[in-house]
């Protein structure tokens, strides 16, 4: 019993360490679906006059992607931030804002999900004077119950060798603030802007042998399968005349 009740002020105590941050950067996601029949220029005009109007800079700045590939394809997704759960409530809000959104965007589309992802800062790399491109791959995990330390470890190592051998791309990790049904628990994220990126060669395991030793990446694959459910990529690309930000 006094094990029973430590281990759970261990996981409480943890729990109440995460909501107390107020130093982090989360992005807020909202996947949009156009309606079948949608007359997308006029759907593209309200979310376009809706973020320069509300959205247009700072925490609560708002751009819009076009996914590509993975299950939520053909959605637009919505992202608003850096920001923290306490910078929300001082988020665009009201009348103004509210019926904008009601009667001007959302009739052109279908909810999809509406998530919030936290930065990972100390197993993410940013090459030095990174910019990010106007094209993404998220691959998204779904972790099996109780073993996240255990894929954070696997980042950290994965970290190490971008870091070791300073990549010229980004290697961001966020983790999704709520429980779901969907296993949408970490994503990794590389962000580009040409699709030659995808042609390049991947130096990763020889790279990550010579940072961990030979044999590591066995070793990590292993690691890997043992704690990861699922993955899914989502290739998404920028639409900037439809962001918040101004010309």
């Amino acid at each position: 019993m006094k094990r029973t009740t430590m281990l759970i002020a261990m996981i409480m105590g943890a729990i109440l360490i995460t909501i107390g941050q107020t130093d982090y950067k989360m992005w807020q996601l909202t996947y949009l679906k156009p309606l079948p029949g949608t007359d997308m220029e006029a759907a593209a005009k309200a979310m376009a006059d809706h973020n320069k109007r509300f959205h247009a800079d700072g925490k609560y700045e708002a751009s819009v992607w076009a996914n590509h590939t993975g299950t939520y394809l053909g959605t637009w997704v919505w992202v608003m931030g850096p920001a923290t759960f306490t910078d929300l409530d001082g988020r665009p809000q009201g009348k103004d804002h509210e019926d904008d959104w009601n009667k001007n965007v959302a009739p052109y589309f279908t909810l999809v999900a509406n998530e919030f992802w936290k930065l990972d800062e100390k197993k993410s790399y940013e090459p030095e004077n990174f910019t990010h491109g106007n094209k993404v791959i998220w691959t998204v995990f779904d972790i099996k119950p109780g073993d996240g330390y255990r894929f954070a470890a696997i980042l950290e190592k994965v970290a190490e060798v971008y870091k070791e051998k300073k990549y010229d791309h980004n290697f961001s990790v966020y983790w999704n603030k709520f429980d779901n049904k969907q296993g949408r628990d970490v994503v990794v994220e590389v962000s580009f802007n040409t699709w030659s990126f995808m042609d390049e060669d991947n130096k990763m395991k020889k790279d990550y042998e010579e940072v961990h030793g030979e044999g590591s990446w066995f070793k990590l694959i292993e690691e890997f399968r043992d704690v990861v459910v699922s993955s899914e990529d989502e290739v998404s690309v920028l639409i900037p005349e439809l962001g918040g930000a101004q010309d």
